[in-house]
């Protein structure tokens, strides 16, 4: 059978990338501002987005900033995707986004850095790929 996926694409630094589960912007894991913009539920283990699927038309945004016991303490419910909803995680879907920070943050795409970037523009285009299984 064929099943349509979208594809989410985001100008990083000037180029244009492509990535089909997930946009990840952190320096640290520990520390800081943590955006995940997820077109697909899962980042390895962890699930990440409870509600996002690959053939929605939308991308779902995680962007939080958590003290390290909050920090602790949803890392430890992100297996089971209980760490939403959370006062310090803002969640929100949409099929396009612009994200801006202070200095170049590392961006990750599907799990690769690709660089570093302080503005993003990221939008899904719903249904690019097929995949044939």
């Amino acid at each position: 059978s064929r099943l349509p996926v979208d594809l989410g694409t985001a100008l990083v630094d000037g180029r244009l990338h492509h990535f089909v589960a997930h946009l990840v912007v952190r320096r640290s894991w520990w520390r800081g501002r943590v955006v995940a913009v997820m077109n697909a539920q899962w980042i390895g283990r962890w699930d990440v987005a409870p509600r996002s699927h690959p053939d929605d038309g939308l991308l779902d945004v995680l962007d939080g900033d958590l003290g390290l016991d909050d920090r602790i303490k949803a890392r430890a419910r992100l297996r089971t995707g209980t760490h939403v909803p959370h006062p310090g995680i803002a969640v929100r879907r949409t099929a396009a986004l612009q994200l801006a920070f202070e200095r170049p943050e590392p961006v990750w795409l599907d799990g690769e850095r690709v660089g570093s970037a302080r503005a993003l523009s990221i939008r899904v285009e719903p249904d690019a790929l097929t995949c044939v299984v």
